[in-house]
């Protein structure tokens, strides 16, 4: 058998490698240092461009949330405004009413029903009836008289079916309607 010659170094060798692998590599303290940074540097950036597309994330989902939100609200605002709309005639024709049933009709105010209703009708020689509630025909009794400048051939008599604020005026031309229940109609169909 053959013994190996030794092998000499010129000088101490500072590792030993056993054939067929690679030796580990050495750093420097500033190797190691300037890798450090190196991760650091690394990792900070990673970490921001992650943050930024959550935050891009967040932010779009919280447009998309606010732009859900302004639709529903502006689409309730829509109901809730048609809603109003549509009651608005009606508590007008009841408020009109409630008035209505708690007025009490005076001679004033029953002369100055049949002044606006003749008021349309022309002034002339023609034969005009005003027709009345019994009761406001009775606050006007007497009061005929002012309105024969302009109506000569004027004549006012009872209805039995009129109550009072009612009033219908009859002309050659027709007739003018001007029950309260008439006028209430009238609004209502306005407001509608």
């Amino acid at each position: 058998m053959h013994s190996p010659n030794p092998i000499h170094f010129s000088e101490p060798p500072s590792a030993v490698y056993l054939a067929g692998t690679r030796p580990k590599p050495s750093f420097t303290e500033e190797d190691l240092e300037n890798a450090k940074r190196e991760a650091y540097r690394r990792g900070s950036e990673d970490a921001t461009k992650a943050m930024e597309r959550q935050l891009l994330e967040q932010r779009s989902e919280v447009i998309h949330l606010q732009t859900q939100t302004f639709a529903a609200l502006a689409a309730h605002h829509e109901r809730l405004t048609q809603d109003l709309q549509g009651l608005i005639p009606e508590l007008a024709i009841e408020a009109v009413q409630r008035i209505l049933a708690a007025t009490t009709f005076d001679r004033d105010l029953v002369l100055r029903i049949a002044h606006d209703m003749l008021s349309e009708v022309a002034p002339g020689k023609e034969q005009v009836e005003v027709r009345l509630a019994a009761s406001d025909l009775e606050l006007v009794a007497g009061y005929e008289e002012q309105f024969r400048e302009k109506h000569p051939e004027i004549s006012f008599c009872a209805d039995s079916e009129l109550r009072p604020g009612d009033c219908v005026v009859r002309s050659r031309f027709g007739t003018l309607d001007g029950r309260l229940s008439t006028k209430v109609r009238a609004v209502e169909g306005l407001l509608k």
